[in-house]
């Protein structure tokens, strides 16, 4: 069903913009996609002259409510929006695409295509998919693929958790790629407790952008989400610590019972 829409988003502003290309960027393009848990990213890379002003580019501002309007046409009846650095789309049973409008800057000394996006105060601010893909799918790769399926179970955490917790995607895998929580021999359990841990002793702040290309790479969007995201990491952390300790001593059932308080008892088994 994503795959449809982004299908139909993609005709839609091929139609109006001179789009250039669709790079792969997001869960999707990173394959760490969830069911009910990922929104599907959308990058359209837009000619430049299609948001010139004179010399300079539009506000981001005024080129994300082009492109609202633009994909209101097409869907009505769906309550289309703006949220910091795309237009959202939502979709029936919570799926929605998030569609970030980029235009070429020019190339990195290694050759990557360097992009501008939406800063979500009406600026532009580099941005490289590509290269931040590179980067992840290195670091899962030296994981032997755990990094991925760790991420996988950051997600669904993050989901099942009430309220849910609004922490960034591209946040956490970035995080585990720079800091090899993954690689070497260690369960996903024990994977998923220093993701935790990492991520309250950091207090769910940015990340400086370890390839030093989009500066500060943001856990979460404002003061009020950051502190609600610290709270649940910290319980959760708490009892994933438990059911370690609990695994380690030979206790499988209290082990089980931790760890389906930390996936707010709906823990996969």
């Amino acid at each position: 069903m994503a795959q449809q829409h982004l299908y139909t988003i993609k005709n839609r502003l091929t139609a109006t913009f001179n789009i250039r290309k669709f790079p792969a960027t997001g869960s999707f393009g990173r394959d760490t996609f969830i069911r009910g848990g990922s929104d599907a990213d959308l990058m359209a890379l837009i000619s430049r002259k299609d948001f010139k002003w004179g010399d300079d580019l539009v506000t981001s501002r005024t080129a994300l409510e082009r492109i609202r309007i633009e994909l209101l046409k097409r869907y009505p009846n769906t309550p289309v929006r703006t949220d910091v650095h795309a237009i959202v789309v939502p979709f029936s049973q919570g799926a929605s695409v998030d569609v970030v409008p980029a235009v070429f800057e020019g190339m990195l000394p290694n050759n990557w295509p360097l992009y501008h996006i939406p800063d979500g105060a009406g600026g532009w601010m580099p941005s490289c998919p590509e290269l931040h893909n590179k980067f992840i799918r290195e670091a899962d790769g030296r994981s032997g693929g755990k990094l991925r399926r760790v991420a996988q179970l950051m997600k669904y955490w993050r989901e099942c958790r009430s309220p849910r917790v609004p922490l960034s995607s591209f946040h956490i895998e970035m995080l585990l790629a720079s800091e090899g929580i993954c690689t070497g021999v260690k369960s996903y359990a024990a994977c998923v407790t220093e993701t935790l841990q990492l991520i309250a002793e950091r207090e769910c702040r940015a990340l400086q952008d370890p390839l030093g290309i989009a500066g500060h790479i943001r856990a979460v969007q404002t003061e009020a989400q950051r502190e609600s995201s610290l709270a649940s990491v910290r319980y959760s952390r708490d009892h994933a610590k438990d059911g370690c300790l609990s695994d380690y001593a030979g206790n499988t059932n209290e082990a089980w019972r931790q760890w389906d308080i930390v996936f707010n008892y709906t823990f996969p088994k």
